[in-house]
């Protein structure tokens, strides 16, 4: 059963999530005060760290093809408006639904037994910020909430279910509340990099921390492409169900319109 918690968390958090950095327009060259983009994007994650489930302890320790390989479903999208090039928000949200079951678990005095976990998540990232124009480019200086949310069904049986028939669910989301900045620097008339940084907590939240930098180039007037390295830090343990305390890297590409 170790193995089997062990390796369906490895996903979580999803984050694996994630997510990336819409280009902000030139105001002269719009004939609206809004500028908005729509990205979808794709994060190839790596997890280390250790989770607990009631009285269950795990090492966490996932790659990218573990994800692939147990995903039944998933989808990360963001939305960023900006106005008049001062104030803006942005609303990124990145989802998935996990499986995995075998038929060879093995604990001493019981033999050989089956199990099976489902894994839903859905971590939400919602930031308002107010932009600063310099020299070397602009600065978003950000505030916002990153909302984890969820969703664990176990099983576990034997063959006759006589000595094993036991399955349990855990429903647990939390609220980290965070502050940051996002550097956004433009090197020619198509490239341009950016660092994005935040850090915060929250009552269950002991540290959490996220950074990404990368680079944007513009494909045409509308739409552009993000390649980019993220990393998220969390530790979390509400002290009574669940604990996850883990690092998170990856990178990350996205392709994004703008209106």
């Amino acid at each position: 059963m170790k193995n089997l918690t062990c390796h369906s968390l490895l996903a979580m958090p999803l984050a694996l999530a994630v997510s990336s950095d819409a280009f902000a327009s030139d105001p002269d060259t719009s004939s609206s005060n809004w500028q908005h983009s729509i990205e979808i994007y794709a994060l190839a994650l790596n997890i280390r760290g250790d989770s607990k489930i009631n009285n269950l302890s795990a090492d966490v320790d996932v790659d990218p093809k573990f994800i692939m390989d147990k995903i039944d479903m998933g989808a990360m999208g963001r939305w960023e408006s900006v106005y008049k090039n001062t104030w803006g928000f942005y609303i990124d949200y990145s989802f998935m639904e996990l499986s995995g079951k075998t038929d060879s678990l093995l604990q001493q005095g019981l033999g050989i037994f089956g199990g099976k976990m489902d894994i839903r998540q859905g971590v939400l990232e919602a930031k308002a910020f107010k932009r600063y124009q310099y020299d070397f480019g602009f600065v978003d200086y950000m505030v916002g909430i990153r909302w984890w949310d969820n969703d664990i069904d176990t099983q576990i049986q034997t063959e006759t279910t006589s000595l094993i028939d036991s399955s349990r669910s855990l429903n647990v989301d939390w609220v980290d509340y965070l502050i940051g900045a996002r550097l956004t620097t433009p090197l020619t008339e198509s490239w341009s990099v950016y660092f994005n940084g935040d850090i915060g907590l929250s009552g269950d939240t002991n540290f959490t921390s996220s950074i990404q930098t990368g680079v944007r180039y513009a494909i045409n007037g509308w739409s552009d492409l993000n390649l980019a390295y993220k990393s998220t830090w969390v530790d979390y343990d509400n002290g009574d169900t669940f604990a996850y305390d883990t690092a998170s890297q990856g990178f990350l590409i996205g392709w994004a319109a703008h209106f």
